[in-house]
């Protein structure tokens, strides 16, 4: 009997972009870049607990603030 495998992804907790996909029972820690935000996060598999290891702790900036006069 072939049973169905179970497919979970992993997002960038900086913005949302998808990093990869994980097989359910996957163990291990890895480290992956977010080709958007360009953060690079080290994934434990077991427990999808999530380190930065380089890139700007906070979000990037969406625009340039003007200056008011």
């Amino acid at each position: 009997m072939i049973s169905d495998a179970v497919v979970l992804r992993v997002e960038c907790p900086a913005c949302g972009h998808r990093l990869m996909d994980k097989k359910a029972g996957a163990i291990g820690k890895i480290q992956v870049k977010c080709h958007k935000s360009k953060h690079v996060w080290e994934v434990d598999l077991g427990t999808d607990e999530f380190k930065l290891i380089s890139g700007k702790p906070i979000p990037r900036r969406q625009g340039v603030r003007k200056s008011e006069d």
